[in-house]
C-alpha cells in the first residue's frame, strides 16, 4: 500500500533472513528491505524509515515450565534461550547478557528447540509466534507467552539508492504517515 501510494514500482524477493538482505544491499543487489527493527549494522548500509507499525518481541516457553519467569534476574542468568541466528533479536539477547544457545537460521525450527527441550525459552516477534503456531498446527495452550519489548518496525532503504534518489526518504516517510492515518481512521475504538 505504501509503495502504491507513492506510485513506486517494486518487486519483492524473499530471503532466508535479514543478514542475507543486508549482504544484498552491500553488494548493490537490493534497494531496500522491510519490515525490520533498527540495528547499528543495518544503519551502516541503509537509512531507516519512520515506523510502519510496532512489533512486540515475546518470550515463549513450555507451559509445564512453571519455574521460568522472564524478566527476573535468575531467568536472565540461568535460562538457556534462543532466537533466529543472525537476527536483531539474537544480537539483542547477547548484548543484554542472556544465556544464548542453540540457534537456528530457520525460524520454523525455534519451536522444535522448545519441544525437544534444547532451550528453556525463545524470543520472537509476537506475530511470528502466532503465524508459526498456526502454520505448524500447534496448540498455543502448550506454551506460555510474555511480552519483552515493543519496537518500531520499518523499511530500510539502501544508501546507494538514496544517493541516486535523494528525495525518496522524504516521499516514503510521507507515504507511511498517510498509511498510518488511513489505518488509524478505520480502526474501531
Amino acid at each position: 500500500m505504501i509503495m502504491a501510494d507513492m506510485q513506486q514500482p517494486m518487486s519483492v524477493q524473499l530471503v532466508p533472513h535479514f543478514g542475507h538482505a543486508v549482504t544484498d544491499m552491500q553488494r548493490g543487489l537490493a534497494d531496500g528491505f522491510f519490515l525490520a527493527t533498527e540495528s547499528a549494522e543495518r544503519n551502516k548500509v541503509a537509512e531507516y524509515s519512520e515506523p510502519v507499525l510496532m512489533i512486540q518481541w515475546t518470550w515463549v516457553w513450555l507451559k509445564q515450565r512453571t519455574d521460568l519467569l522472564p524478566g527476573s534476574a535468575s531467568f536472565k542468568h540461568k535460562a538457556q534461550v534462543s532466537a533466529q541466528s543472525n537476527s536483531n533479536i539474537h544480537r539483542w539477547l547477547k548484548e543484554h547478557n542472556y544465556q544464548v544457545t542453540a540457534g537456528t537460521t530457520d525460524i520454523r525450527g525455534l519451536l522444535n528447540l522448545l519441544r525437544y527441550k534444547r532451550v528453556d525459552a525463545i524470543l520472537l516477534p509476537q506475530l511470528t509466534v502466532t503465524t508459526l503456531l498456526a502454520e505448524q498446527g500447534t496448540d498455543a495452550a502448550l506454551y506460555s507467552f510474555q511480552q519483552e519489548i515493543n519496537l518500531p518496525f520499518a523499511i530500510y532503504i539502501n544508501n546507494i539508492y538514496l544517493k541516486k534518489h535523494p528525495q525518496f526518504m522524504l516521499e516514503l516517510n510521507a507515504a507511511i504517515r498517510r498509511y498510518q492515518a488511513r489505518t488509524h481512521a478505520i480502526q474501531p475504538d
